[in-house]
């Protein structure tokens, strides 16, 4: 496939979403929940699927983790320094531009483009072991960077924290579907047949929510610090990540892969609202609508890079 046959129809879907909020045919109030559904219902049905249909040793790769979390972690330390150091910018932006770079859009971006490109087996097995980078170290350390720049009570942070990664059906079915892959246990026919019926509407559902997000955000925000976030999330993390792979041997060519594809999507989609913690929400929202148009471009040459085009 070439580059435009495989982009095309994820940035028309992207496109279709954003003309629907734009246009008005759709109400910009419908985004909220159509995210809600793929976040609480689609994905982890997804997540399921694949953990609970694969072999432990398949389900869990050590090596990838250790080397998306490196690769991650060095991302947000290089932007973070550059930021209070180079830029001289204040504490809470420092944190906000940390948290951009570091933390890539899974699920609603990386998620549909690598089923494209790698099939939808290997891309959900890729997915989870990346949420589980994100749920459990960076999205946390973030949060805890942020209300440490806005001197609120951090340990009433840690404990929302805790208490929000109980409660996220992600990381839920992230953790059972691990479970249910060590035990060996083989699900009924019945429930991976439900499961595979919502995990389909995961990747076109996304989209078109990216794709509406993106018509809803504001166009204003200080460039130099914008201009951070996009360089950062699109070029420095995908080759932090790529430098961390050859750090930690043993996965496969197919999972390393999948590791560099997906670090150079851009920010998460709730980041305006994180953003938002630190008074910073309309500086965020600006950052992710730039990174997501300009990933239209840099994505093309990723793919090409690695080689699956």
């Amino acid at each position: 496939m070439t580059l435009i046959e495989i982009f095309l129809p994820v940035f028309a879907v992207i496109g279709l979403g954003f003309m629907a909020i734009r246009s008005r045919y759709l109400d910009p109030a419908t985004v909220q929940p159509l995210g809600t559904v793929v976040i609480r219902i689609a994905l982890p049905a997804l997540i399921l699927l694949a953990l609970t249909g694969a072999p432990a040793q398949v389900a869990f790769d050590t090596g990838f983790l250790l080397a998306y979390a490196a690769g991650s972690l060095a991302t947000m330390l290089i932007c973070m320094a550059v930021a209070h150091y180079v830029l001289a910018l204040s504490r809470s932006v420092t944190a906000i531009v940390g948290l951009a770079v570091s933390m890539a859009n899974s699920g609603f971006m990386g998620l549909p483009i690598a089923q494209t490109l790698m099939g939808a087996e290997q891309a959900t097995l890729i997915l989870a072991h990346c949420m589980i980078v994100e749920n459990v170290l960076i999205l946390p350390l973030a949060l805890v960077l942020i209300a440490l720049a806005g001197q609120g009570d951090v340990g009433q942070t840690r404990q929302k924290i805790v208490t929000d990664m109980l409660r996220n059906p992600l990381l839920i079915a992230l953790l059972v579907g691990v479970a249910v892959s060590f035990s060996g246990v083989a699900l009924p026919d019945v429930a991976r047949d439900t499961l595979a019926f919502l995990a389909r509407i995961s990747a076109p559902l996304a989209l078109l929510v990216i794709g509406g997000m993106l018509a809803s955000l504001p166009a204003q925000g200080r460039m130099s610090v914008v201009g951070l976030m996009v360089v950062g999330k699109l070029m420095l993390h995908p080759l932090a990540v790529w430098g961390a792979v050859g750090l930690f041997p043993g996965m496969g060519a197919a999972m390393a892969v999948g590791a560099v594809l997906f670090s150079a999507m851009p920010m998460i989609t709730i980041f305006p609202l994180l953003g938002a913690r630190a008074g910073q929400g309309q500086l965020s929202a600006y950052g992710l609508l730039v990174a997501t148009v300009c990933s239209f471009a840099t994505l093309p040459v990723v793919v090409y890079m690695l080689g699956l085009a």
